[in-house]
């Protein structure tokens, strides 16, 4: 599960809807409001934080001030355990990080800092928001990856056993790109139909990645966001059978969703045999499966070892 990714989709998502729904900025003192071992959390980073999670997750003020509390107090609790283990988020990650944001709603890095402002949020609440998410990531994927690889090798090892052997297993990668048509916030169902045909329309004249990408980037209001290389079992449920049926250089069926319009196209298979594929397998399904678990019960362990000071 990549954490990042989920908070790029989600800002992106609410400035691709909400790009003129200013707030209004805080004032300019500020003051220590909580201390998390040797982490001064301001009311600054506060007033901050609660317009982000205000612009992303549509929370009134109220909500927001104390989920920011909240977000901020889990972050530093979670970079100290970050550099504890030798995991460092360098200036340049988290650039290029915000530079993939910004690439997929059509925008510079500075336009996309300049949007976020006009909407009430400096860029380095963000970053330091993007900064905190890669970091707790990949802590809890190196938790998690020694937990998968005893449990791969106890499969191998019964594979082994039986009659049928680990080398005739097979899995089957699919290589993604994921096409949005972009709907406004306040969306009629005759908007909706339209875009719905123009996606449609797009679909038919796809007939290969090499050519079919560039031909969606140009259009307009459209995002096109490269998903990559996936398990078969990594792909949304809802999507495996779509994804299983779609030709190779072909987009799947348009279905609305909280974003868009969206199609996938399915630029390429590729078919994995023996043990390896019970090893990809394995590692996709126990790593969507633990990530979540493991990710709960070490925040609620580190917070209870944690000293947090009101102020």
């Amino acid at each position: 599960m990549s954490f990042s990714k989920t908070v790029a989709r989600t800002i992106l998502a609410a400035l691709l809807v909400s790009a003129s729904a200013a707030i209004q900025p805080a004032a300019a003192q500020s003051s220590i409001k909580v201390v998390v071992d040797d982490t001064a959390i301001t009311t600054m980073d506060i007033s901050s934080r609660a317009r982000l999670l205000q612009l992303a997750q549509k929370l009134p003020a109220g909500a927001s001030q104390k989920a920011a509390v909240e977000e901020l107090i889990e972050d530093a609790i979670k970079l100290k355990e970050a550099r504890r283990r030798g995991i460092v988020i360098s200036d340049a990650q988290v650039d290029a990080a915000v530079a993939e944001v910004a690439a997929r709603s059509k925008l510079s890095p500075a336009q996309f800092a300049q949007a976020l402002g006009q909407a009430g949020v400096g860029i380095r609440t963000f970053k330091d928001r993007i900064r905190a998410q890669i970091a707790w990531g990949r802590v809890v994927r190196s938790k998690v990856q020694a937990a998968v690889r005893e449990e791969q090798n106890d499969l191998l090892a019964q594979m082994r056993n039986r009659e049928k052997g680990a080398s005739e297993v097979t899995a089957e990668d699919y290589v993604l790109q994921r096409v949005v048509f972009t709907l406004p916030a306040k969306r009629s169902s005759d908007v909706v139909e339209r875009r719905r045909r123009e996606a449609e329309a797009l679909r038919k004249r796809f007939t290969s990645c090499a050519e079919g990408i560039p031909m969606a980037k140009a259009l307009k209001e459209v995002a096109v966001l490269n998903v990559g290389r996936r398990l078969a079992s990594e792909v949304p449920p809802q999507l495996q059978e779509q994804v299983k049926e779609t030709a190779e250089g072909r987009l799947t069926k348009p279905a609305v969703t909280d974003q868009g319009v969206e199609m996938f196209a399915v630029c390429d298979r590729i078919t994995v045999t023996g043990e390896s594929a019970v090893t990809a397998s394995m590692d996709a399904e126990a790593m969507n499966a633990q990530a979540k678990a493991a990710s709960d019960a070490l925040i609620k362990e580190l917070r209870e070892k944690s000293s947090v000071t009101y102020r």
